[in-house]
């Protein structure tokens, strides 16, 4: 036993051999066919030789803290929902303000310490990390939280605080910010005035989420989460304090979003960039901490349970790429409030990854893969050339002022909209596998009060202080143009007590259209329409009859090229004759387009077509003179 080789009968796999084979398999296609590329340009190859790199620093060496959000609006209940989360598997909580990035309408409005003191009965503050998530609002939740530490007597060294300050990131979205020399000054007090509290962990966020809710390709994530700790730095500069005491006190906040790999490569590749980025500044090489959220533009309001594949996806690959703490948004993060059922999914997540599938006790799980290794460095390399290209425009606040920023990253979320549109992306429930009658998830009734008090953010100028304004960024959602049609159509439905509907004329036997009916099928549900379908016929005049007993207004035909060459015209007459406003063909006309055009044919369905510009002309089709 003892000169046995694993696999040692096999023949050495190479290169070449894997590509001889590769190019056989592909019927003529060239190998290249093979190689897709990201949307920042990068090539993603089907084979990767091995490869090993440094591995980026971890803040803790292995594992990381489960984050669950608190974000109700009372707050008895929100106390009620903190302590559950940490009974349960939580060691660390995010108090959402209202306004704040993924708060939505909903938000914990806490403007005082005896609030704070309620919202916290009975949490051992001092055992758990605390995050705060108040966009606009950091300034004033800062000194409040840190007011609040003091009031109670907790140790702020056992203590574990990332007060998230992103004022940069507010700008983005509000198009308002005070000026820079007034804004670093305030930037030094609120560092000085939690440092002389005793807090001495990090105050400033990079924070990517920013950039990613707009649309940003990972490499622009990067780049500009960069962009944002350099210019933290020199604004807090300007305020007098040194960049050696404030680099510690910066860390990163990215999401996490269901395309594992990517996710992956991005949380290894900051780490890398961070690094580079301490050595250039002739900063110590320490690790920064690494914040991981699940994606809110990547979740669905239609199918919202799938949104647990995809955050159970994004969390897995957080993790995977090195994240100190993760936060998992409910899958009812964009209906509303989230149920104790959302919130336990959400924390159980995070618990069987950690301690059923043990992810994190290998700190870095993915070092020496050539697939993980080429990505991380290639995006680490795009990422330092497009923060390179922000500072060149005078740094981050100069680049959003002039509109670069906002136009690099509208580029790409136009690119991503279109590939939803074509389903060259998929949105499984939403685009892919759409069930139209789908089980609502349920949401808490809760509503924010009305009256609470902002107190002064970042962006307010107050006295004599100037202010700064850029073109605001828009949050984007992937399925935003499909769940538009899927309120359409469910309008449509409930004013006519029927659902829009297009009759499926399958033409031949069932191998003949069963592959482009069920295609049909479900292209039309994910605009909300029903697909009225019964079995195929040989002739055009039992196709008519049948689309007559339907009620339908629009037909569609299914079948093979073979069967449509004999038969898609004079069934397209047939139809016409019937009363069908339009007739639809599934597949591409190819040669003959013109001459089924003449026969009556109106639209081609196919693959790679505008899905969503097509639904919609088929409900305004359907719903005929409806206002």
């Amino acid at each position: 036993m003892t000169g046995l080789t694993l696999a040692g009968e096999f023949p050495a796999a190479d290169h070449e051999a894997w590509a001889k084979r590769a190019t056989a398999s592909l019927k003529g296609r060239p190998l290249d066919a093979l190689t897709t590329s990201t949307y920042d340009g990068i090539a993603i190859e089907p084979v990767t030789a091995r490869a090993k790199s440094p591995s980026p620093l971890r803040l803790h060496g292995r594992g990381w803290q489960t984050v669950q959000r608190i974000d109700m609006p009372d707050i008895a209940a929100a106390n009620r929902q903190a302590l559950e989360d940490l009974e349960n598997g939580a060691d660390a909580l995010c108090l959402a303000w209202p306004d704040s990035l993924v708060a939505g309408d909903h938000g914990m409005p806490v403007t005082s310490v005896e609030q704070l003191g309620r919202l916290f009965a009975g949490v051992e503050l001092d055992l758990i990390r605390l995050r705060l998530d108040a966009g606009r609002m950091g300034r004033p939740a800062a000194r409040l939280v840190g007011d609040f530490y003091g009031a109670r007597n907790i140790d702020p060294h056992r203590a574990q605080v990332s007060f998230c300050l992103d004022p940069i990131g507010a700008f983005a979205f509000t198009g308002k910010l005070i000026e820079s020399a007034a804004l670093g000054k305030r930037m030094a007090e609120t560092l000085a005035h939690l440092g002389d509290a005793g807090h001495t962990g990090d105050i400033f966020a990079a924070d990517a989420r920013v950039w990613h809710e707009a649309g940003a390709s990972e490499a622009q994530e990067l780049g500009l989460a960069l962009a944002a700790g350099v210019a933290f730095l020199r604004l807090l500069e300007a305020g007098g304090v040194a960049p050696e005491a404030a680099f510690g006190r910066l860390s990163v906040v990215l999401s996490a979003d269901a395309d594992q790999f990517m996710t992956i490569a991005k949380f290894r590749a900051a780490r890398v960039l961070w690094a580079r980025m301490a050595e250039i500044l002739g900063q110590p090489a320490v690790a920064v901490l690494v914040h991981g959220e699940t994606s809110r533009r990547m979740m669905t309001r239609r199918d919202a349970h799938v949104n647990m594949l995809r955050t159970t996806t994004a969390a897995f690959a957080a993790g995977i790429g090195g994240a100190d703490t993760v936060m998992v948004l409910p899958f009812t993060a964009t209906l509303g409030l989230a149920d104790p059922f959302a919130r336990r999914m959400a924390r159980n997540i995070q618990s069987i990854l950690k301690e059923e599938a043990g992810l994190g006790e290998v700190g870095d799980p993915a070092a020496g893969s050539g697939h993980m290794e080429a990505l991380t460095r290639a995006l680490a390399e795009k990422g330092w050339e497009i923060f390179r290209a922000i500072e060149k425009a005078g740094g981050l606040i100069d680049a959003l002022i002039s509109g670069k920023v906002q136009a690099m990253i509208a580029e790409v979320a136009q690119r991503r909209a279109s590939d939803i549109a074509r389903r060259e992306a998929g949105l499984t429930g939403l685009t892919e596998f759409p069930s139209i009658d789908e089980k609502v998830a349920n949401v808490l009734a809760m509503d924010l009060v009305d009256d609470w008090a902002r107190g002064t953010a970042f962006d307010a100028p107050g006295g004599d202080v100037k202010a700064m304004a850029c073109a605001p960024l828009k949050r984007m959602s992937l399925g935003e143009a499909f769940e538009v049609l899927r309120d359409e159509a469910d309008a449509m439905s409930e004013e006519a007590s029927q659902r829009p509907a297009v009759f499926l004329a399958n033409l031949g036997a069932m191998a003949d259209f069963n592959v482009r009916a069920t295609w049909m099928t479900n292209l039309l549900a994910a605009g909300g329409i029903s697909a009225l379908s019964d079995e195929g016929h040989d002739n055009a005049k039992g196709i008519a009859a049948a689309f007559t007993a339907s009620g339908a207004r629009i037909a569609c035909l299914c079948s093979s090229d073979a069967v449509y060459a004999a038969m898609a015209e004079e069934t397209a007459g047939a139809l016409k004759a019937a009363g069908a406003a339009k007739v639809i063909l599934a597949g591409r006309p190819g040669e003959k387009q013109e001459q089924l055009t003449a026969a009556g044919i109106d639209h081609f369905a196919f693959a790679g077509m505008d899905v969503a510009a097509f639904l919609s002309a088929l409900l305004a089709e359907i719903g005929g003179n409806r206002p």
